[in-house]
């Protein structure tokens, strides 16, 4: 695992580790390089290539994973000056690799595959000088008799496929999406950064087990139940949709390709932004603009409910911090304090979205 660390960019190195264990990688080296630029041609200087060469002869190591987001000529300069028959990947292709090990429905697997041809579709040229990215031969040929005009073609009609499928989910899901409103059912949905607690509180809500703990993106597709919560002045009930989590600086192509995920978001009649208040104030501090930038990019106009959660890992002392950061990003938001796992303050904030929703209700009607 390495990373050119720059000084205005936080590290991503620890990230990135940990996605890679939680998808089976067994990471024997962590090497973070400081420039002040990344080098233009490989990344990394050429004195740190030779070290991490002797390295992966020594470990036999089979993969180098790099925390920065790399353009295909400098994979493969770096794959070259590496030699043998070690591969290496960016931090958008260990992303995807994470994606396509947790997806389980059609439309997680064919916006993977989409998001993986587009992002790797400008590297066709270097496909045919050398080994592909992960040391597949290109084309039916291998990368020496297949002309790139016709690698790119077969990539265009790839592409075309792919999202002639994907359209066809998405009037689906617009469909089902429209019923719901028929039927009287608001939407609620979850956002957040990856790992903030949202489908702990899925879980809780709609008595679910969907899977939790696994380590970044472990909700790929968007799950919709419908939750009913008591009053005095009788139940009220909605729709609820767990969602994938944000991430720091995702690449456009990835972001889009998970559109259908983020329209969830959009179209929602209240958004429950899911904030982990145990964490560092500076990866906090981050995370928040993080979601704050990403919210905007998707044009969300919907109400939204901080929740402020995993108090249970917070002081008080840092709680308090947390929570001035948090209005420092989403000022006029109603901040709830929660924690999902042991259920505290939940009441408290089925009681805010069921107000919400009902005033939401009342401004339609009027």
């Amino acid at each position: 695992m390495v990373e050119c660390k720059v000084p205005e960019l936080p590290s991503r190195v620890e990230e990135v580790a940990s996605m890679a264990r939680n998808i089976g990688y067994d990471v024997l080296e962590v090497i973070v390089q400081k420039r002040k630029s990344v080098h233009h041609s490989t990344c990394l200087g050429p004195g740190k290539l030779v070290e991490i060469r002797k390295l992966v002869e020594e470990k036999d190591i089979e993969y180098v994973i790099f925390a920065n987001t790399l353009p295909s000529s400098q994979v493969f300069k770096v794959q070259r000056q590496l030699g043998g028959d070690v591969k290496v990947i960016d931090r958008n292709l260990l992303i995807l690799e994470v994606f396509d090990k947790r997806a389980m429905t059609k439309e997680a697997k064919l916006q993977i595959r989409l998001a993986r041809l587009r992002y790797t579709f400008s590297w066709g040229r270097e496909f045919l000088r050398l080994e592909g990215i992960l040391g597949e031969q290109v084309g039916w040929s291998g990368p020496g008799d297949y002309p790139y005009s016709e690698y790119e073609r077969e990539a265009r009609k790839r592409i075309s496929r792919l999202e002639a499928e994907l359209r066809d989910l998405y009037r689906k899901k617009d469909l089902i999406r429209e019923r719901r409103h028929e039927l009287g059912f608001p939407i609620v949905a979850l956002a957040g950064y990856t790992q903030s607690g949202k489908t702990t509180f899925f879980n809780r809500l709609a008595s679910e087990e969907k899977n939790v703990g696994l380590g970044p993106f472990t909700t790929l597709s968007t799950v919709a139940r419908r939750v009913t919560v008591p009053s005095n002045d009788g139940n009220t009930q909605f729709m609820l949709v767990d969602s994938i989590g944000l991430i720091e600086d995702m690449h456009p192509i990835i972001l889009k390709a998970f559109n259908t995920t983020l329209g969830e978001i959009t179209q929602a009649d209240l958004i429950l932004l899911f904030v982990d208040v145990g964490e560092d104030l500076s990866d906090l501090t981050r995370k928040l603009a993080s979601t704050d930038k990403t919210l905007r990019q998707t044009g969300v106009t919907s109400r939204i409910i901080v929740c402020a959660n995993k108090i249970d890992r917070a002081s008080q002392d840092h709680l308090e911090m947390a929570l001035k950061e948090i209005g420092r990003y989403f000022s006029g938001a109603p901040v709830l304090q929660i924690s999902a796992l042991t259920g505290k303050g939940v009441n408290n904030l089925l009681s805010k979205i069921v107000s919400e929703l009902k005033e939401t209700a009342v401004k339609t009607s009027a």
